[in-house]
This record gives C-alpha cells, sequence and structure tokens, in this order.
C-alpha cells in the first residue's frame, strides 16, 4: 500500500504524516524505504516528490509493501487519476484563517523576516489564502469525505479521528491504550524533541529553530490577529470573489514561481 498523506499547507499535515507512521508502528507494521531516486531533498520527509510520482507508480510494489509520502500534490493529472485500492490518499484540512496565521510564523521563521500580520497578510497572506481555497476545491472534486481529516477533530475528538485514519490505511481498530499511546508519541513536545535530537526530518529547509514551527495549532487563533477587514477580505477569498488581476498577482507570485524554479 502506497499511503498519501496529502494536505494543504499549514493544514496539520505534518501532525497527519506523524499520526500515520505512529500507527503503523504501534501495529508492528513496516514501511519500505522509498529509492533515493524520487525525491529532490534527501532531508526532507518528502520521499516522492510529485513530477516523479508516476515513475514512482510504475516501478514500484506498492501492492506487497508499505510506502508513506507526505506531500503537497495538486496537480490536476495527479488528482484525477483513477487509483487502486493499494493507493490512499489522507487529506488534512484546516479553517482557513488559522491556516494563515500559521503560514505567517512560518514564513517569518524561514526567511527570518520580522514584519507584522497586518504587512504580510496584505503582501503575502491573501494571496496565499487564494491557493489554500483552491487547492481545497481541487481536493474535494476528486475525492470523497472519508479521505479528509480535520485538523478540528484531531484537536477536539483525537480518539475518534484516529481510528478514521487506522481504517482508511487497512489497520485494525486501535485499543484505548494504543490511541493513549498514539497522543503521547504524536504530541506537540514528542514532535518537538523528535527535530532537536535529529530523529525527525520535518520543516528540513530551515536550518535553526525548526522544532519552533511544530506550533500549538490553537482554533481560533486568528482572531488575535484578524482584524475586521481582514476577516471581511477573507471570507471574499473563500467565496472565490476576487477580482481578475489578483488572479494574476497570484499566478505570478505562486504559480509562475513554481513552474520557474521547480519547486515541489
Amino acid at each position: 500500500m502506497l499511503i498519501v498523506c496529502n494536505g494543504i499547507f499549514k493544514s496539520g499535515s505534518t501532525w497527519l504524516h506523524a499520526i500515520v507512521l505512529e500507527i503503523l508502528k504501534i501495529k508492528g507494521v513496516r514501511v519500505s524505504q522509498v529509492n533515493k531516486k524520487y525525491t529532490n531533498n534527501l532531508n526532507s520527509p518528502t520521499p516522492i516528490v510529485e513530477s516523479k510520482f508516476k515513475e514512482f507508480l510504475r516501478n514500484e510494489d506498492y501492492k506487497n509493501r508499505i510506502f508513506v509520502n507526505k506531500s503537497h500534490f495538486y496537480q490536476l493529472d495527479t488528482l484525477s487519476r483513477n487509483y487502486p485500492e493499494s493507493v490512499v490518499f489522507i487529506f488534512s484540512e484546516r479553517s482557513l484563517k488559522d491556516s494563515i496565521v500559521s503560514h505567517y510564523f512560518h514564513i517569518n521563521k524561514k526567511y527570518n523576516y520580522r514584519f507584522s500580520f497586518n504587512l504580510y497578510y496584505w503582501t503575502i497572506g491573501r494571496l496565499k489564502a487564494y491557493e489554500i481555497v483552491r487547492f481545497t476545491k481541487l481536493y474535494r472534486n476528486y475525492f470523497n469525505d472519508d479521505n479528509f481529516i480535520l485538523f478540528s477533530c484531531l484537536k477536539n475528538d483525537f480518539s475518534s479521528t484516529v481510528q478514521k485514519i487506522a481504517n482508511l490505511i487497512g489497520v485494525d481498530s486501535l485499543s484505548t491504550e494504543e490511541i493513549s499511546n498514539l497522543r503521547e508519541k504524536t504530541s506537540l513536545n514528542n514532535m518537538r524533541d523528535g527535530i532537536l535530537k535529529g530523529d525527525s526530518n520535518y520543516y528540513s529547509t530551515i536550518t535553526k529553530g525548526r522544532e519552533s514551527l511544530i506550533r500549538t495549532g490553537k482554533e481560533g487563533e486568528y482572531l488575535k490577529f484578524f482584524s475586521y477587514d481582514k476577516i471581511q477580505d477573507a471570507n471574499k477569498i473563500e467565496n472565490f470573489n476576487t477580482s481578475y488581476c489578483f488572479k494574476i498577482l497570484y499566478y505570478f507570485t505562486f504559480t509562475l514561481r513554481r513552474k520557474l524554479f521547480r519547486i515541489e
């Protein structure tokens, strides 16, 4: 089986990926290592980049072995394919405004910037918001509700949500003790410790303080950052109520940049 932990940026895909790996570990399921030729960053938790995904599907025995990939796949050709039962996509999804706040802290840490949320939102944040909404719509067009794990559900009903994840990846029911162990192993402190000890490769492109990017993920955190005007603007973006000029700006800022620099 190939398990693809896919998610919108800052939607909880790192937590989802950690949970999947820990479920398999608890159940004694061996995860096979992906050949290095399918990635563009050996230190990344993404062993299969999207441009090499088809090649992986053609060449690797994912029907008899277990592979896990953390990704942000978004190409229409990838999402619209008919996959066998041995390929399972799991999508993480989170409140748009909370995702934007998390992205703000990510940008500040990654590029060592120190600018206000107000400046971030009106220059980068609202464009990232459009991307999140756009990608979410694409995912929802091609996959069922069963494939989506809501960040809010993981926060508010961890037991039932991780049981849903276990069912998706073909694992037997988790016991109360196993769920408790899973909660501890994928806790904020343990995930940060894993990075500090070098046992985890999350956020590998950040050279210093990357453990701080494993954030608390508080729901409704956006209320501390979003003014009334920003909330209204984000709501319009969420409803695709944007101008043609805005979409052109998004294309040059995000889409074209990915193509030119082959960002995956």
